[in-house]
């Protein structure tokens, strides 16, 4: 099937490639049907694509890329909103707030996406009493050396390309 969106124009999705959210992410009940979409410059960030409102894309990425430690507990009640029994092969993500400035780019963790790829159904938990919040800093666990180096490499970079020009 093929599908318009903002971001990337036309794409084709495989039915065996949607994800149903029976109750859409908070804030969009409307909303259920998804795709992931990777960019392969992107990683390890994904899209996660409407393909029911084209300018809807959310950027995820795997929630122990911002912490390590990152866990919370589900029930078996909490396990029949994604049909599954076992959380062995779910897939989990958390919503990435995008920034100009990378040190102020932040996950959501404590609204999980949980993905249950065979049955191809997604919901969006709240955490309670877990101590995560909305606005965690994705770069809070990495070594701030490593971040100066990275910018010093980037700009250098610039000036570089300047020269070539």
């Amino acid at each position: 099937m093929k599908f318009e969106t903002t971001r990337f124009g036309q794409i084709e999705v495989e039915s065996e490639d949607i994800i149903i959210f029976p109750d859409g992410p908070l804030g969009f009940p409307d909303c259920t049907r998804f795709t992931l979409v990777d960019e392969e410059r992107s990683y390890p960030f994904r899209m996660l694509q409407s393909l029911d409102n084209q300018a809807l894309a959310f950027v995820v990425v795997d929630p122990l890329v911002a912490r390590a430690d990152y866990h919370f507990n589900v029930t078996k009640e909490d396990l029949k909103f994604v049909k599954s029994d076992t959380t062995e092969e779910l897939l989990v993500y958390v919503i990435v707030t995008m920034s100009s400035n990378i040190e102020e780019v932040t996950v959501n963790l404590q609204g999980p996406l949980v993905i249950n790829p065979k049955q191809k159904l997604g919901h969006q938990y709240v955490l309670i009493n877990e101590g995560y919040t909305t606005r965690e800093k994705l770069l809070d666990n990495i070594d701030h050396s490593q971040i100066e180096s990275s910018k010093k490499s980037i700009e250098a970079s610039k000036s570089e390309q300047k020269k070539a020009i």
